[in-house]
């Protein structure tokens, strides 16, 4: 495949011949500087400590793998002649540039990685050239609305798409007159995630947690895990309640969005709602006032409908926000490399030799832009943006068939067969790299192939032993050396020495940033240049 090369020519010469070809017995021609762009959200930023690293070593076969990263003692490894600028920086600036090395992810001492690591090592383990890396990543970030290119429009369902279908009401559920459960129940650990809804956040009720149970005498209730610390009259909410119905209505199978909507529902209109709960066994109905979640209750409601409007404005205003931003601070880079690339020279100029992209968590999770997420074509949305992302990207750098390297969500694996919404997004991501006009120049790589599951295993082990920490220190009241002395040989009934050790070298953050891996983000990194090597090669 033909790389389009953009030359940049200026009278300034630097005498470097670090970066020639030869073209006759005694004519030496500069080659073009390489120059990679790597673009997303948080794990593009990337969140794996370098303390990690270390994991690697405790499986022969991925430090064979990986021996690229190591030095001979063990260290991973730095290289002299590729730079990289990147807006992953650490607290109190706005990028970090320099040879190539572990530090360019997340964290305030830049002590983090993200692809960019691996990526740059194994790009130039073939390449044996230099060349130049610019990454612009920001956490938390969508397609849909901070990345989204300027100027493309709004996508619009073909026909039979199911957004165009319009959904019948749900059907309503009768509030059960018992719930066959012991007063004292508290679901189990397999139930209660990690992280559980915050039902009330959106209410003023911080930081009341509720989770959904499943199916309960024909109504789906959520369980409170944590009361608010605000108190009402009545204490309408306290840890152990269940939730059953709302207005009248049993909670249904999506009880965590029935419950959402009402509230919101509720602030269009009365501020009110009847809710029906289960307290140690009793079932009772009362009506609630959300306006007193707000400060000054009732007479604060214009207030806060006026500044809920504002914001909302304001929103929209930062719409393409960081589209912009990735393409102000790619052309500032490539306006001025001699800063970032000290020995670069101008006569030799550069070339856009490609682009990967990391991103897709907060799209995934968007209900209000994918209302269908569960269904198989619920994120075709997204194939369309990044479609029109690709294309507005390679036309703002002139560059029409650069190759561009997809990183597929892949938090948990990969999901085959597709059953659930995570399956369906990522068929969503990767369809572009299948369309006839990104052929043999558009790659996607399944990150989910590089999923630690004996690592997710162990942590979901090692959160459930934590449950029984709590009970140590409310039911049996230990605390200080006692309380560590129990928990410590509690754990041992659960852990070898040595998943002790891979728990602890192997994972540095949440599963949704890749339990922040060395080990996950080498192989990603990996991936993303096997995938644009071989763009390159066509």
């Amino acid at each position: 495949m033909k790389i389009f090369r953009l030359i940049v020519i200026t009278s300034v010469v630097f005498m470097l011949s670090s970066c020639t070809v030869k073209r006759s017995s005694n004519t030496m021609v500069k080659k073009p500087l390489k120059v990679f762009i790597l673009s997303g959200q948080s794990n593009m930023v990337g969140m794996a400590h370098i303390n990690t690293f270390e994991h690697i070593k405790m499986f022969p076969e991925k430090k064979r793998e990986f021996k690229d990263v190591f030095t001979e003692e063990g260290n991973p490894v730095s290289l002299e002649d590729v730079y990289i600028s990147s807006t992953a920086a650490a607290a109190g600036q706005s990028e970090v540039l320099g040879k190539l090395a572990t530090g360019y992810g997340g964290g305030r001492s830049r002590e983090c990685i993200g692809p960019e690591y691996a990526f740059g090592v194994y790009m130039h383990k073939e390449l044996k050239e230099p060349f130049l890396i610019i990454k612009t990543a920001w956490g938390g970030k969508s397609l849909c609305f901070d990345f989204r290119p300027p100027d493309i429009g709004q996508w619009t369902p073909p026909k039979g798409h199911p957004d165009l279908i319009k959904k019948k009401a749900p059907k309503a559920l009768a509030i059960p007159k018992k719930i066959d459960l012991p007063v004292n129940y508290k679901p189990g650990e397999d139930l209660v995630p990690k992280y559980a809804s915050r039902v009330g956040k959106f209410m003023g009720l911080r930081p009341m947690r509720g989770v959904a149970i499943g199916q309960c005498n024909g109504v789906y209730p959520i369980y409170i895990t944590a009361s608010p610390q605000a108190v009402f009259p009545g204490t309408p909410f306290q840890k152990g309640d269940l939730i059953i119905g709302i207005n009248g209505e049993g909670l249904r199978k999506d009880s965590i969005a029935h419950w959402r909507d009402a509230f919101h529902g509720s602030k269009n209109n009365t501020w009110m709602i009847n809710v029906t709960r289960w307290r140690k066994g009793k079932i009772e109905s009362f009506d609630f006032d959300i306006a007193q979640t707000l400060e000054g209750g009732r007479a604060n409601i214009p207030a806060y409908i006026a500044k809920a409007k504002k914001q909302k404005e304001e929103a929209a205003k930062h719409e393409s926000k960081y589209y912009k931003m990735m393409m102000d601070h790619i052309h500032l880079v490539l306006s001025d490399i001699k800063r970032v690339y000290p020995g670069y020279d101008a006569e030799q100029g550069y070339e856009i030799a490609g682009f990967a992209w990391f991103q897709g968590w907060n799209d995934m999770v968007n209900g209000g832009v994918y209302p269908n997420r569960d269904k198989e074509r619920g994120y075709e949305q997204y194939s369309w943006l990044l479609k029109q992302f690709i294309n507005s990207v390679r036309k703002e750098l002139k560059t029409p068939e650069m190759p561009f390297v997809i990183g597929v969500m892949g938090v948990g694996g990969i999901d085959e067969p597709v059953t659930n919404n995570k399956g369906h997004f990522q068929q969503a991501m990767a369809e572009p790299a299948s369309y006839p006009e990104f052929k043999g120049t558009v790659s996607a790589v399944h990150t989910g192939q590089y999923w630690d599951k004996q690592l997710e295993e162990l942590d979901t082990r090692s959160w459930k032993a934590s449950l029984k920490q709590n009970e140590f220190r409310l039911k049996d009241k230990l605390e200080g050396e006692a309380l560590k002395k129990a928990y410590a040989e509690y754990r041992a009934t659960l852990f070898t020495a040595r998943e002790e050790e891979i728990l602890r070298k192997g994972k540095s953050n949440k599963g949704f940033h890749y339990l922040g891996s060395a080990k996950i983000m080498v192989g990603i990194g990996k991936g993303f240049a096997e995938a644009m090597l071989e763009l390159l090669d066509k």
